[in-house]
């Protein structure tokens, strides 16, 4: 049995407010990975209806404290089931450049 899924990227951030956004409509789980040599903070967000993102926590890969943005490189993952989609959002872009991957998938997964 194949689990649908879903994914994007990689989309390259490398101003300021650029995002990538991922539909999570009907998913479960989802994971980002961020890499690159850049500085400054990504913003984890989601939305229910389309027009109003609010500030969306995710769980880093090397930790159990969940966290609604990231200034290094690394994964994390979330339960997003009951969004509609979900991005990250080069919110403070001070230097460089922003290497993002999502992939959603309608399994449980690690959250």
């Amino acid at each position: 049995m194949t689990v649908p899924s879903a994914e994007l990227g990689p989309t390259f951030l490398d101003a300021v407010d650029e995002a990538i956004t991922l539909s999570v409509r009907g998913m479960a789980a989802v994971g980002l990975q961020l890499t690159g040599t850049w500085a400054g903070t990504v913003s984890f967000e989601a939305t229910v209806e389309g027009l109003t993102w609010v500030a969306f926590n995710m769980v880093p890969a090397a930790s159990a404290t969940a966290a609604s943005s990231a200034t290094a490189n690394g994964a994390w993952s979330a339960n997003c089931g009951g969004y509609d989609a979900v991005r990250a959002r080069f919110s403070t872009a001070t230097s460089g450049t922003v290497r993002a991957f999502m992939l959603a998938c309608a399994g449980a997964g690690r959250y």
